[in-house]
């Protein structure tokens, strides 16, 4: 995944349009920098996840920093980095289950009763700078437009949807990409997903961030 997300972003030409999209688990650790205010990393969980050396949020825009100019970069991430029922065990048939992976440090804390320093937050890459407002639209002075399965204190969900498992956000995000056959704008998904997201009893609230002019620019133009 490292190296993909990495050719992809070297490969990137003035002019072009490129997508990373990553539908799965998430997860948040102990942050080993200082760099986060609640000091915790969010993750992507990977098949080969080492949780001593886990895929952090820090990677991904130290990576999307080398973005060359004139470059248009849209990230898509419906996964879950919200951990307030790490210790619920959902059952494998259940309809909805929630896209989050406990940390084991914080297992082995409560286990032993103490507790880990941080507050555990559900979005992966949360953009800097940003300003959020009640429509959950941040406007961030990031070179991507991201798009991310939740606000920071929901969970995103893998749910059964006509018969199979599908990450909702990204069930919805196609099904309003093709309702409009792929002609509408950033805030327009935005909202059309939004919409069905609520109107299927889905709790969750995407968030759309990046620069203001973005939003107004068609999906992937």
């Amino acid at each position: 995944m490292e190296r993909a997300i990495k050719k992809l972003i070297a490969s990137g030409k003035k002019g072009d349009v490129l997508l990373l999209h990553y539908s799965g688990h998430g997860s948040n650790v102990p942050d080993d920098d200082g760099d986060e205010a609640d000091k915790r990393d969010e993750i992507l969980c990977p098949t080969d996840l080492d949780w001593k050396d886990p895929f952090r949020d820090d990677w991904l825009r130290k990576t999307f920093n080398k973005l060359r100019s004139g470059v248009s970069l849209t990230v898509i991430m419906d996964c879950c980095h919200s951990g307030t029922n790490t210790r619920a065990i959902t059952p494998p048939d259940a309809p909805i289950r929630e896209r989050f992976l406990p940390c084991p440090l914080d297992l082995m804390a409560a286990e032993s009763g103490r507790k880990l320093r941080g507050t555990l937050r559900g979005q992966l890459g949360k953009a800097p700078r940003g300003r959020k407002r009640k429509s959950d639209i941040v406007y961030a002075d990031i070179q991507e437009l991201l798009i991310t399965g939740c606000r920071d204190t929901q969970t995103s969900a893998d749910a059964d949807i006509g018969g199979t498992y599908n990450g909702a956000l990204t069930y919805y995000l196609v099904k309003s990409i093709k309702e409009a056959e792929g002609k509408l704008t950033y805030q327009e998904l935005h909202q059309g997903t939004v919409a069905k997201l609520k109107r299927n009893d889905f709790d969750q609230v995407p968030q759309l961030e990046g620069q203001r002019a973005s939003f107004d620019r068609l999906f992937l133009s």
